[in-house]
């Protein structure tokens, strides 16, 4: 190689053009050349003399040492190399690598050394700031709660975080480069092989299932293969996140669980709800029939008070002939929906205030607002007839206003029964709405107390909410409920449809059948 200073112009244009300084050391002389470039690095200002002692200012003090160890070696082995820093006068720290060899055929004392240095601090640089996104990115997959994996085309690991290689047993193990079958196991990446391919076609494959755990554990995952894409569209790999779902999972299942035996528990409740209403009237029918027997027998004893009892033990007979029949409607109510028809609810409020016929003096408003909806019309009706009859039935006077009006809410209509009676208490206004409940005593005001119940179990079965306000001024009460505007699918009664005959009753009746 021809000395720096005989390099011609163009080689040296060349060398410059690509960051690389030609340099010489001439051990007979004692005497360092730079070219313009390694001038330049070495921050020499012009017509200033470069010497040894000068790029040794340069260096770093952790440096030094191995910078003439390195000179050191060349020396006697022939060939240099070192990567150094060093201070320029700016301040700045600059990345150097230096690479050159002796010249042979002179002493040891005369060895000319040739070589180049080189600016690696943009190298550097960057390569630091790559391994701190590395280190980033792999301190932001290690915080990922569940596994994170890329495997390349040829299914080999370009990444993979810290709980994967727990999980794979490979904590400790490089896995950088490795297929993803030597990781896993040959039956395993089987079992994969096929959503792989799908991936790599383009698919985004989502999937769950269970993972064994090196203790023997099983947990459940669900796993997402997504396909990495390149500048083009074209597939390059397919990043693999997989979620720890073991508690959902189980909480799933439970729930499930839970689920079966609850339907299975309200079934066996609705059962016996039918079957103890349905059965208990047959006993009931025959008290009323004796009843009126013994009123018959009795129509001419008027001692003692045997005609006033004997109306009270129709009443009592009555009264538990209607809890019953409020009995077998609760049980049912919010199982048979009905069909799913366009219904005039101002229509519908008209014609429940006909059929209750309330005084003349109680007048039931059905507001404009009421809307024209699309849904079961016979829980409504239910719902609204409940609420209009328990206005007019609890109205002190039997003379005011019952107001029925709806506001719209977007996917479901408010509803509100708005009466100017007495009202009811706050403190009550949760518990009027529990089973035989009522505010009087049924002596006085004739009722179930499960009118509400019936309407707070149709409008939860609907999806719906209903409560209890006071009215304009605190006057009367409102009762509201909202009810969706797309109806929830109808669900399977539970029951079959009553025995005609088990219903007949009537004075043809023997007292011996009676009496067993």
């Amino acid at each position: 190689m021809e000395p720096v200073s005989k390099l011609s112009s163009d080689v040296e244009r060349l060398l410059e053009s690509v960051g690389v300084g030609l340099w010489q050391w001439d051990g007979r002389t004692n005497t360092l050349t730079l070219d313009s470039t390694c001038r330049r690095i070495f921050d020499l200002q012009p017509g200033e003399t470069p010497t040894n002692k000068y790029l040794a200012s340069l260096l770093t003090e952790e440096d030094r040492f191995r910078y003439q160890q390195a000179l050191a070696d060349c020396i006697e082995h022939g060939h240099f190399y070192i990567e150094y820093r060093i201070r320029c006068r700016d301040g700045q720290t600059r990345f150097i690598s230096g690479r050159g060899h002796t010249m042979p055929g002179a002493s040891d004392r005369a060895r000319v050394i040739q070589g180049v240095f080189i600016d690696i601090t943009q190298n550097r640089e960057l390569e630091d700031r790559l391994r701190n996104s590395e280190s980033r990115m792999a301190q932001l997959a290690d915080g990922i709660p569940g596994l994170f994996c890329y495997i390349d085309r040829d299914c080999r690991v370009q990444f993979m975080n810290s709980r994967y290689r727990e999980i794979i047993g490979a904590l400790d193990e490089p896995v950088i480069g490795r297929h993803i079958a030597e990781l896993v196991g040959p039956d395993s990446f089987s079992r994969r092989r096929k959503r792989y391919e799908r991936a790599f076609a383009g698919e985004t494959v989502l999937f769950e299932t269970s993972v064994p755990l090196p203790g023997g554990e099983d947990r459940f995952f669900t796993i997402r293969h997504h396909p990495h894409r390149d500048e083009t569209g074209e597939v390059q790999g397919i990043m693999t996140l997989a979620m720890d779902i073991t508690e959902r999972h189980a909480a799933e299942t439970a729930l499930e669980r839970q689920s079966t035996e609850l339907a299975r528990s309200n079934h066996d409740l609705e059962q016996f709800a039918y079957v103890a209403s349905h059965d208990l009237k047959a006993p009931l029918r025959s008290i009323d029939i004796l009843i009126q027997w013994l009123r018959e027998d009795l129509g001419d004893y008027d001692e003692g008070d045997v005609q006033e009892n004997l109306g009270l033990v129709a009443q009592r007979a009555g009264r538990l002939n209607r809890l019953l029949d409020n009995l077998l409607a609760y049980s049912r109510a919010g199982q048979r929906s009905g069909d799913v028809t366009p219904t005039d609810t101002q229509l519908m409020v008209l014609d429940i205030a006909v059929l209750l016929a309330p005084s003349p003096d109680l007048n039931i408003d059905a507001d404009p607002s009421l809307p024209t909806i699309t849904t079961c019309h016979a829980p409504l009706e239910q719902v609204l007839r409940n609420l209009i009859h328990n206005a007019i039935q609890h109205h002190p006077t039997g003379c005011g206003r019952v107001r029925v009006y709806a506001r719209d809410q977007g996917d479901r209509i408010m509803f509100a029964v708005e009466d100017d009676g007495a009202g009811i208490p706050a403190e009550y206004a949760e518990k009027v709405f529990e089973m035989f409940q009522t505010l009087q005593p049924r002596d006085e005001r004739e009722g179930s107390g499960m009118g509400l119940a019936i309407c707070q179990r149709i409008i939860d079965g609907q999806g719906g909410r209903i409560w209890l306000h006071s009215g304009p001024a605190d006057t009367g009460a409102v009762f509201k409920f909202t009810w969706p505007k797309t109806p929830l699918a109808d669900l399977t009664a539970v029951h079959g449809n009553e025995s005609a005959a088990d219903e007949k009753s009537g004075d043809g009746a023997t007292r011996q059948t009676l009496a067993g």
